[in-house]
């Protein structure tokens, strides 16, 4: 789910103006718009052909009047599958819906999508067979001038300016620094959360102060937010009173940096 505010005048005081935040949502293979209270839902995009068919990925450009999305579609029996996985762009209300990139061949997959505000977009591909492999990409937001960045990683988020990456590892989340070592990645900072059972995502705010990092420990959710000048953190507690058993969360922030929404489905809760 993602969160677009055109609200840009400071920290909001009292509650919410419904008309200020759009919620945007995927639904397998189709895109949503939802009201802040929950309601009015309708979809804008369906890319719905089969129970095969989902959005891998999804990004709103900074400006809110267009989107990007990875189309991933699989038809045929086999050993005549056929498999579509594509970078598409679409204005905000789903018209005007046109293909960026495709992958060369049918093992190559896309992961992580950003659509930055110098009109660039940023993306990562990976294969799993014959051999593993990541690398990142970025390409004109027409889908011309496509080039490598010569270099692949497990990136959650890349800042709007792709001068840092946001990784998962055993050891925490990491920020990486796109030009610390001789023009590679390097470590930038380490944020330890401790007992936390999983990080699966988080995002960079869209003006680069600070990463929102989500995790579960125990039967809630929290977040870490990092500063990125002073590489100091804030804990904020965001879901009590979940289960034990499997949770699957994401969390987005919107435009303006100070507001967020959290999605989560999973077992032995109310969702």
């Amino acid at each position: 789910m993602v969160s677009c505010s055109s609200d840009d005048s400071g920290t909001p005081a009292g509650p919410i103006n419904a008309g200020e935040l759009k919620l945007i949502a995927i639904d397998t293979a189709k895109v949503n718009t939802i009201s802040i209270t929950g309601t009015n839902e309708q979809t804008i995009l369906n890319k719905l052909v089969n129970s095969s068919s989902y959005i891998g990925d999804f990004c709103i450009s900074p400006d809110g009047t267009k989107f990007i999305y990875v189309n991933q579609q699989m038809e045929g029996t086999v050993p005549n599958l056929v498999f579509t996985r594509e970078i598409r762009k679409a204005n905000i209300d789903g018209t005007g819906d046109v293909r960026l990139y495709g992958v060369p061949n049918q093992e190559t997959h896309i992961g992580k999508i950003k659509y930055c505000s110098d009109g660039k977009i940023f993306f990562g591909t990976y294969t799993i067979f014959p051999d593993a492999a990541r690398a990142l990409h970025v390409m004109n937001a027409d889908g011309t001038g496509l080039a490598d960045l010569n270099w692949g990683g497990d990136i959650i988020d890349a800042s709007d300016d792709r001068a840092y990456y946001l990784v998962n590892t055993t050891a925490g989340a990491q920020i990486l620094d796109a030009d610390a070592d001789n023009g590679l990645p390097g470590m930038y900072h380490t944020e330890s959360i401790g007992s936390a059972a999983d990080i699966g995502d988080g995002v960079f705010t869209n003006d680069g102060k600070y990463a929102v990092v989500p995790y579960k420990e125990n039967a809630t959710i929290k977040a870490k937010v990092i500063d990125m000048a002073t590489k100091t953190s804030e804990t904020l507690t965001l879901i009590t009173g979940l289960g034990s058993g499997w949770t699957n969360y994401q969390l987005e922030m919107a435009s303006d940096g100070k507001r967020g929404v959290v999605t989560i489905t999973g077992s032995d809760y109310a969702k």
